[in-house]
């Protein structure tokens, strides 16, 4: 069964985690949820256009080989001492994906509320839990990459306010195909010819 973290199970996670963190303040005055439809993944290959404000975006910016966390060699799963062979694995190749979350608001306010909430956990390094592509949770480690950015913008006569936070997210690719190796059972040395 497959157990990779990729593109669709890192958004799901992401997704979930935003939506359970970020808050803004309603008109009481009190910090509430922004609804589901808030979060979303922005896809290269269509248009961006935000319809609702205050709003969080996700997009994959890039991804790369993790040499540092690669295991080359096959993995033992189990032996069979009586028939003298493994059930074997090829190890899982690992990938760093880098990940920006856009925060849209159009006041200052609820830009403040919604990235106080969510650096106060995120600030650094966090672990994201996800579902992987064969339905097991796990966690994947998220690293800040760089500095929060602000990126304001005026659309119209109204002012946007953006800022942009990126984050290194380890994820894996891991088809789990078994396969069966023989293996040695019994070693007899002979030392009779010794001198």
């Amino acid at each position: 069964m497959s157990a990779s973290v990729w593109f669709e199970e890192l958004s799901a996670g992401l997704l979930t985690e935003l939506y359970n963190t970020i808050r803004v303040k309603d008109s009481s005055n009190t910090l509430v949820q922004l609804p589901r439809t808030s979060f979303i993944v922005r896809k290269p290959e269509e248009d961006f256009k935000i319809e609702t404000y205050p709003c969080v975006s996700i997009y994959h910016l890039n991804y790369k080989h993790d040499p540092q966390r690669y295991y080359p060699h096959p993995v033992v799963m189990s032996v069979d001492r009586e028939h003298y062979t493994a059930q074997m694995q090829d190890s899982a190749v690992p990938y760093n994906i880098t990940v920006q979350i856009d925060f849209w608001t159009r006041y200052q306010t609820d830009m403040d509320n919604m990235t106080r909430t969510w650096l106060m956990r995120h600030f650094r390094q966090f672990n994201l839990s996800v579902t992987d592509d064969g339905g097991t949770e796990r966690t994947c480690n998220c690293l800040i990459n760089g500095d929060v950015e602000k990126s304001d913008l005026v659309s119209g006569n109204e002012r946007l306010y953006h800022t942009i936070i990126r984050y290194t997210v380890w994820v894996e690719i891991d088809d789990e195909v078994g396969y069966t190796e023989p293996v040695v059972g019994t070693i007899n040395i002979d030392t009779s010819n010794e001198d």
